[in-house]
């Protein structure tokens, strides 16, 4: 674009005299400073090179002009976010820009106290975003930064927020503890041990070491010196229950355990109860329900709604073997 700069100063000629020979213009000065002109002129722009609103908006064309309403129009054809942003005035009260998809328009994330700032990147919290103005969650969206594409971008927001390579920048590894827990409420969780060290049973410290437990859906963690048999007193004429699985039952008078089929009381295979008759006369009876068999030193093939007798003073030792088979051992008769 260039502007016209005089070649030959015409207006020298005005103080010499009439009648002399170099007050007398020639064509071809003229014509240099008539070629200025029309070399600057076509190098101006026009009143028709300025941008229309379709070019404004298209983003494409670098040889038209932008008038102050041609940027307002480049502005609103862009989601509007430049001028909204231009219009934040007070940061306690105005809002995160995102786009509503369903409404062709952006839309404002209330921030609240939920957006903090630190070294290691943003942390959000949802329930300060507004998620609730969301009117289409299978389109609507949230904006971000996209660091390696140096350009904003933006997050779908469709039963939760997906996330990509992209959009994990600034995310930290967190170590599970008590001020951050894991919690799973849904879904599957996988867990993989096979980088578990193991440990051998003769390196097992009794007075340190332990097991974890669920106690009554609190996981803890059982010191092997406490690991011992629950030990249920008083026991009388019963059947045995699941609660009676690897306990230590104890008889004070005369009384019969009967062992259940396994489709009435499925007590797991391998399951085990010790039995102690604590009476100096008395006995306990064990007998197994029609369809068990009990194995013991008297019928060692096992027999069907056979009877064996705990003696006074003695214990044994009953566990189920298989489905509906079970087997006694310890001080016993028949």
């Amino acid at each position: 674009m260039a502007d016209y700069t005089v070649t030959t100063d015409f207006s020298a000629k005005d103080a010499l005299a009439t009648g002399d020979s170099n007050k007398l213009v020639a064509g071809a000065p003229v014509d240099t400073e008539l070629a200025n002109i029309a070399t600057a002129i076509a190098t101006k722009y026009d009143s028709n090179d300025l941008a229309s609103q379709a070019q404004a908006e298209a983003e494409t064309s670098n040889a038209v002009i932008m008038t102050p309403l041609r940027v307002a129009n480049w502005s609103d054809a862009n989601g509007g976010m430049i001028g909204d942003i231009h219009a934040l005035a007070d940061p306690n009260a105005d809002s995160l820009l995102g786009w509503d998809d369903s409404a062709g328009a952006v839309i404002g994330y209330a921030l609240g106290t939920g957006i903090q700032t630190d070294v290691t990147g943003i942390q959000i919290e949802l329930g300060h975003l507004g998620i609730e103005d969301l009117t289409d969650p299978g389109a609507d969206r949230l904006m971000y930064w996209d660091d390696s594409a140096t350009a904003m971008n933006w997050l779908t927001v469709d039963n939760g927020i997906t996330i990509d390579a992209d959009d994990t920048m600034g995310l930290t590894d967190v170590s599970a503890g008590a001020a951050q827990p894991v919690v799973v409420t849904s879904g599957t969780y996988t867990f993989d041990l096979s980088s578990i060290t193991e440990i051998a049973a003769s390196g097992l410290a009794q007075s340190a070491d332990g097991i974890v437990i669920s106690d009554a859906g609190t996981i803890k963690v059982m010191p092997l010196d406490q690991a011992g048999a629950p030990v249920q007193t008083g026991q009388g004429t019963q059947t045995l229950a699941l609660t009676d699985m690897n306990t230590v039952m104890e008889f004070t008078a005369t009384a019969t355990l009967t062992i259940p089929t396994n489709a009435s009381v499925a007590l797991e295979v391998g399951a085990g109860i010790l039995l102690q008759m604590s009476h100096a006369t008395q006995v306990l009876t064990i007998t197994a329900a029609s369809g068990v068999t009990l194995s013991s030193i008297f019928h060692p093939a096992g027999v069907d709604n056979a009877s064996d007798t705990v003696v006074a003073g003695g214990s044994a030792v009953l566990y189920k073997k298989a489905t509906d088979a079970w087997c006694l051992s310890g001080d016993i008769t028949t």
